[in-house]
């Protein structure tokens, strides 16, 4: 894993920064840990006295709807209540009761029989008017139930004000009173009651109802309270925003709540906090955050339990501690910003000598080894590296010296193993460099044309240049020598036109043995005489053909292919088996032949399956995706008789020339492979071009003018002139001066190699230059170089 990189005064502001963060978030964690536990307490003791104040308004509320029980129950008329005619006195002090209490919606009596009897507070809500139908000015609703069975009714007596009588209505019923949890509850004690709170069906709101039975009687007498009042008191005891008090039932049903809630979300989360241990603060989540919160049991007088559950934003209850936090945190960043120039200097002290050694690094990477000076400081580590590194650079410089001077060893080895490979291109690999260096150097000086701004501003791209040029036909180490070499058409490894005229030299003495057995036979002397001498003409005539298209000089047209062809149909009679003293690989070649009884009639001239050599391993794919275009024959070589013959121009058939122009491509992926520095990495380039053209018929990648840079078109001119007028290939004589520049003036019009490096070519004196140097003083005629411009 490779390390980022930091700088040394960034590193000291990091390693303070972290010491001061380290201590400020210990000292924070510790505070936080302690205010956690200080906002916990708080939170524990507001929840407690929270809890006192419900606890003793819910007593004080049972003790109240106690007391007006226990005085209510004294009122004469509650028992006779459900009498034929309205009790206007009861009725009054129902109301009056109701006038002090607006906390009561409704007072109301019962009795063994069903019977009821109820006055209910009108202005409790705008419900009960729609509900009852009641006219506008109703101000009381007294309600009675009597009657027995199939005749029971209930009557609506609506009164105003001055509780005079608006309206009266009836309508059939099978209410009975005595059915009733509030009836049944208190029938059966001396004491009041309280029931669970629920919803008044009339009223749509919650409420609870208080009954007691009135004395020893039958009646039971019961008040229906609203609760708005406790949601006032704890939305009134409320401590924060975010606080919420809930009372509610074991059922789980909300009794009063600080905030409006859902009936069945409510009833779902009071449920689960019954389980919670109670009278302790602990955490739960709501909606994603965390809430301190504490449930704890009310029991009032009457008995009937409930629970209260008080809760708190965690955050909100935290908030003054971590703002002190905070504080703390700011200052011991503020201290250490005030230090900041303290470090500034400290630290300038160390980084600029060694910005300074940066500098002189920088002079060794890029190899201004002569430049390199030490730098003066006072300290004593620095003064030693930078001692240190001006003793290194002259090291690498000796070194990098002796490196380049192994590597142009190296390569000028190799150029001379290829040209002493062969004899036909002995040379070639050390004359192209010289050309070539001489051409750009010219290059480098032109001030006009495309040229002008061309340059090696360094040592290193001449260098890389050169290197390019001494090693454009490595690629030639992995060519048969007997393919660079092969000077007739039936050459090989040997010049198979010997094997040929042994079989002309069998026919020869098959026509005197076939003449010399007519003679004993008795046959005309004359005639065979005739004959001899004819077929003998004939096979000296053939042969001379034969070895004529050997040397490859005619175009072979139609007409001579088939005199080769009809040649060929010339038997001979081989007794000998041609599989025995083969190599394994031979007689690979010969597996599927089929086998013939010795003596063999045969061809003169043939053309075998053994004659052919496969392709194999051959990545095609991995070969079109280096982008070569050359078109690969299918066969690595075929050496059959006629085949060879038959070459319309030359002595190398289409896979021998595939061969030889795969030497460029050869060059390339072996240049390719090393692992270049920066300054050497276009040598493949450089090597690997010099068969291109700007027209894009050249190869191995068919490359266009655009692709093709400076350098590459000066290897091209300086590979074609150095073959042009090489005078030690013995297959060849060197062409003159003005023969090699008209061949190269054809090219040019073709534009196969570029006309201005030409014309430069030409005017700056190069090619008399070389010329002086290399050519045989016959090859060194006059030329006018406008002529060929």
């Amino acid at each position: 894993m490779k390390l980022p990189k930091i700088a040394i005064r960034t590193n000291i502001f990091t390693h303070i920064l972290l010491i001061v963060t380290t201590v400020v978030i210990v000292l924070s964690g510790v505070q936080y840990y302690f205010s956690k536990a200080l906002a916990e307490t708080a939170t524990q003791k507001s929840f407690y006295q929270i809890a006192e104040s419900i606890t003793a308004d819910m007593n004080s509320r049972d003790q109240f709807a106690k007391e007006i029980l226990y005085q209510m129950q004294h009122f004469p008329g509650i028992s006779e209540a459900v009498a034929d005619e309205l009790p206007m006195p009861l009725v009054e002090r129902y109301i009056y009761t109701l006038l002090r209490n607006p906390n009561i919606y409704a007072i109301y009596s019962g009795d063994e029989n069903g019977d009821f009897f109820e006055v209910i507070n009108m202005k409790s809500s705008k419900r009960l008017y729609r509900h009852f139908n009641a006219p506008e000015k109703t101000r009381w609703l007294v309600i009675k139930v009597a009657g027995r069975d199939a005749e029971r009714k209930k009557i609506f007596y609506y009164l105003d004000e001055a509780l005079s009588q608006l309206h009266q209505s009836e309508e059939p019923t099978d209410y009975r009173a005595n059915l009733r949890p509030w009836y049944r509850q208190a029938i059966g004690t001396e004491l009041a009651v309280r029931s669970d709170p629920y919803t008044f069906s009339n009223l749509q709101e919650k409420g609870i109802t208080y009954s007691k039975r009135v004395g020893t009687t039958s009646t039971v007498l019961a008040l229906d309270f609203t609760l708005p009042k406790l949601n006032i008191l704890l939305k009134s005891l409320k401590f924060s925003d975010s606080s919420q008090i809930v009372l509610f039932t074991g059922e789980g049903e909300t009794i009063a709540s600080s905030d409006d809630l859902s009936q069945a979300s409510a009833k779902a989360a009071n449920l689960k906090l019954i389980d919670k241990e109670q009278e302790q603060v602990f955490l739960m989540e709501e909606d994603g955050r965390a809430r301190y919160a504490m449930v704890t049991t009310l029991n009032s007088e009457s008995g009937v339990a409930a629970y209260l559950a008080i809760s708190v934003d965690q955050r909100e209850m935290l908030q003054p501690y971590i703002k002190n936090i905070g504080y703390g945190v700011a200052a011991a960043f503020l201290i250490f910003l005030l230090n900041l120039p303290v470090v500034i200097f400290a630290t300038s002290r160390i980084v600029k000598p060694i910005n300074a050694l940066m500098v002189e690094n920088k002079k060794v990477r890029e190899r201004r080894f002569e430049d390199v000076k030490e730098v003066k400081t006072n300290i004593i580590e620095l003064s030693r590296l930078s001692s240190s590194l001006v003793e290194m650079s002259k090291s690498i410089q000796a070194y990098q010296e002796a490196q380049k001077e192994l590597m142009d060893s190296f390569i000028r080895l190799i150029a001379d193993a290829i040209d002493a490979k062969s004899p036909y291109t002995g040379g070639h690999c050390k004359r192209v460099p010289v050309l070539a260096t001489m051409l750009v150097e010219e290059a480098c000086k032109a001030e006009s044309g495309t040229l002008k701004g061309f340059s090696f501003s360094t040592k290193d791209e001449m260098d890389e240049f050169a290197r390019g040029a001494w090693l454009h036909d490595c690629g030639k180490i992995t060519t048969p020598e007997y393919v660079v070499d092969k000077a007739t058409k039936l050459e090989t490894i040997y010049n198979r036109i010997h094997e040929v005229r042994t079989r002309f030299e069998v026919i020869w003495r098959d026509i005197e043995i076939a003449y010399l057995e007519g003679q004993l036979e008795g046959k005309d002397k004359e005639e065979l005489n005739t004959w001899r001498e004819k077929e003998h003409q004939r096979l000296m005539d053939d042969f001379a053909f034969v070895a004529e298209t050997n040397i490859g000089g005619e175009f072979m047209d139609e007409a001579r292919k088939e005199r080769i062809i009809a040649i060929a149909q010339r038997t001979w009679m081989r007794h000998f088996d041609d599989r025995l003293g083969i190599s394994e690989d031979e007689w690979q070649r010969y597996t599927g032949r089929e086998e013939r009884r010795l003596p063999v009639v045969e061809n003169l001239l043939n053309d075998r399956a053994e004659h052919i050599i496969e392709r194999v391993d051959f990545d095609r794919e991995g070969y079109e995706q280096q982008g070569f275009k050359l078109h690969v024959p299918e066969h690595l070589y075929n050496h059959g008789e006629i085949y060879n013959l038959c070459i319309e121009k030359g002595t190398l058939t289409e896979e021998e020339r595939f061969k030889i122009q795969e030497h460029v491509i050869m060059s390339i992926k072996m240049l390719e492979q090393l692992p270049y520095t920066d300054e050497m990495k276009r040598i493949p380039e450089y090597a690997g071009t010099h068969h291109e053209t700007l027209v894009g018929n050249g190869y191995p990648r068919e490359l266009t003018a655009d692709a093709l840079s400076v350098p590459a078109r000066i290897m091209a001119i300086a590979d074609i002139f150095e073959a042009l007028t090489a005078s030690d290939r013995p297959y060849k004589k060197g062409k003159t001066l003005s023969q090699a520049l008209k061949i190269m003036q054809f090219m040019v019009k073709d534009r196969h190699i570029d006309g201005e490096l030409f014309a430069l070519f030409l005017r700056s004196g190069i090619h008399k230059t070389y010329a002086e140097k290399y050519l045989k003083p016959e090859q060194i005629d006059e030329v006018d170089i406008e002529a060929y411009i």
